[in-house]
């Protein structure tokens, strides 16, 4: 019996993507004076467009400044008199 033909998908943007993302990366180390010649890997460049947009500097900003936690924290106190109340009319 013959063998079926096997499956290859190639991708019709993904060398293009690659080209201008290794573009951009290109262009940030020369801006901050980096030779192309050192073996730097993504970890060096792993935070520098984090300050790039809007939304990820604000979450950065809530992350530094416990915005997770305070706003756990004011769902809490709020159930917490929310359940007292509750009591002192279920009470009477």
């Amino acid at each position: 019996m013959r063998r079926p033909r096997g499956f290859r998908h190639e991708y019709m943007f993904a060398d293009k993507r690659k080209e201008r993302l290794k573009a951009i990366e290109e262009r940030a180390k020369a801006e901050l004076g980096k030779q192309q010649a050192q073996s730097g890997g993504h970890e060096e460049i792993r935070g520098m467009f984090f300050d790039a947009t809007r939304h990820a500097r604000r979450r950065k900003e809530r992350r530094l400044a416990g915005g997770i936690v305070l706003s756990y924290g004011v769902i809490v106190v709020l159930l917490v008199v929310l359940i007292a109340i509750w009591k002192m009319l279920v009470s009477l």
